[in-house]
């Protein structure tokens, strides 16, 4: 495994589990309840309530598959069913206070000896692989910059053919978007690696490029995210409130298609900006078939974004300061990468089809 790679899987973990507090937090609570004051049913679901927000979260950000290619000697602790154990003693109506404290205070205690035995083999394989990233490794990348495509769609993956597909249109379209915010000619762009699991692209290019294209990503995320709320929660309660009025739901239909479309069109607006804001300052920027340039910049990046596909930026820069502006741009774009899976996961797959009918990209496109 790519070792940027590898040190990006094992940060996920220490920030959304040790970091955030939720080690400590589960350690708190065994400890509190061992309390006979605190052992009664509302303020212990309370507390599996905050556990099972986290797992979600966990869920969301994708944390299963990156532990799942981490480890080797202990078993992830997402792979214990916490969620869906929790889930299912606090439906139990008819438990008592001793029962529920019994059953509450094991899932706790197998949950933290777990995170435990991964922290422990995710501390050693860090101290063993850190010391090959240095500044040295990234000043020697130059202006380069590594970034992962990971492919969680499996029709984009399940055959050689369709896979050389998708990487021939993500070469061709890094090509283009090159084009639309530098005159420097493209560098080759350089795979590092490919790795399984869900499957993960590894490869080398401009550093601002890809900065970038990580902001377009994150735009469309954004717009694509709004959609998906909207679409899953806010438009059947309006449209339940008109009451049948005809009109009106008319009206919210339109406005459902118009945002929809518009996952595609913020994404080839950002892109159109980001060329204008460049051509400021470099003159030599190609100026002929921006139209087109920018539609395949935005249908390969829809296709990816609409897939449950993903983008990470894996190589810190050189500096300090665009080492904090890099580290925002990744984490904003986990973020909403996160809050775009939640929200998914609550359409129907009527739903879901009409995104992948309205944005995958057809054979005979971009080919």
């Amino acid at each position: 495994m790519n070792i940027e790679s590898l040190i990006s899987k094992i940060e996920l973990f220490n920030e959304l589990v040790i970091k955030s507090g939720f080690k400590r937090d589960v350690t708190d609570f065994i400890q509190s309840i061992q309390q006979a004051q605190n052992r009664n049913i509302v303020f212990m679901k309370d507390l599996s309530n905050k556990v099972k927000n986290k797992l979600t979260d966990f869920e969301n950000y994708g944390l299963d598959s990156e532990l799942t290619l981490i480890l080797r000697e202990s078993k992830p602790f997402t792979e214990l069913k916490t969620l869906n154990q929790l889930e299912e003693l606090d439906q139990n109506t008819e438990i008592d206070g001793n029962a529920y404290f019994a059953q509450f205070n094991q899932l706790l205690n197998q949950l933290i000896q777990q995170i435990d035995q991964n922290k422990n083999e995710i501390d050693t394989v860090l101290l063993i692989f850190q010391k090959y990233v240095s500044e040295d490794d990234y000043e020697s990348e130059g202006d380069r910059a590594l970034v992962s495509l990971i492919f969680k769609d499996l029709k984009s993956t399940g055959s050689l053919k369709e896979f050389a597909k998708v990487l021939n249109r993500w070469n061709r379209m890094l090509l283009v978007y090159h084009t639309l915010l530098t005159s420097d000619s493209p560098k080759e762009i350089e795979l590092v690696e490919i790795q399984n699991g869900s499957i993960d692209v590894i490869f080398n290019i401009d550093f601002d490029i890809a900065i970038d294209l990580t902001e377009l990503i994150k735009t469309g995320l954004k717009v694509y995210g709004a959609y998906l709320l909207y679409k899953s929660k806010t438009a059947k309660v309006i449209i339940e409130s008109y009451m049948g009025n005809q009109k009106l739901i008319k009206q919210e239909k339109d406005r459902e298609k118009l945002m929809l479309e518009n996952i595609k069109e913020s994404i080839a607006l950002k892109a159109l900006i980001q060329h204008k804001e460049k051509i400021k300052r470099d003159k030599k920027i190609e100026k002929t078939s921006i139209d087109v340039k920018i539609e395949e910049v935005s249908s390969v990046i829809t296709d990816h974004i609409i897939k449950g596909n993903e983008l990470k930026l894996l190589t810190p820069p050189d500096t300090t300061e665009s080492e904090e502006e890099t580290t925002n741009v990744a984490v904003e774009l986990r973020e909403e990468t996160a809050k775009v899976r939640e929200t998914f996961k609550k359409l129907s797959t009527q739903e879901k089809q009409l995104l992948l009918q309205k944005y995958s990209i057809k054979d005979d496109e971009n080919e």
